[in-house]
């Protein structure tokens, strides 16, 4: 099995693990858990499926960006690989804030954060979305 196919499968598997958990998330986990009446019982609940939900989202996204970078300079670097590339880390990079920085700040009842971590969310889905498309440009 030649490294490219590698990439590509690990690519293709990454992102399914990313797009799809946080379409479960956005669309599913989280309008859910808002019926409970109870603030901190809805916190810990969300806090406690983002710890199970993290690791497997992070290993995901390491091994998108890992792929999607050695795929991208395999085809000698263009402006449609460059631009998935951008998509790509900005997403990360909002997805990081949210889950290390803002996510877990909200989830101990800080108003602000919470509502940064949404905006956060609001960005990163859309681009989020986009990658797939983006990246069957490297396959």
């Amino acid at each position: 099995m030649s490294v490219e196919l590698l990439a590509k499968t690990a690519l293709v598997y990454g992102l399914v693990i990313w797009v799809g958990g946080l379409i479960h998330l956005t669309f599913a986990a989280i309008p859910e858990a808002r019926i409970l009446d109870d603030r901190m019982l809805r916190l810990r609940i969300m806090a406690g499926m983002m710890r199970r939900y993290n690791p497997i989202t992070w290993t995901a996204i390491a091994a998108s960006a890992i792929s999607a970078t050695y795929l991208a300079f395999v085809e000698n670097i263009g402006l449609p690989e460059a631009a998935a590339l951008t998509t790509l880390y900005t997403a990360i990079s909002l997805d990081f804030f949210h889950s290390f920085i803002y996510g877990p700040r909200a989830s101990k009842g800080d108003a602000k954060a919470r509502s940064t971590a949404m905006n956060i969310a609001r960005a990163e889905i859309p681009l989020v979305l986009t990658l797939p498309p983006l990246f069957t440009l490297l396959m």
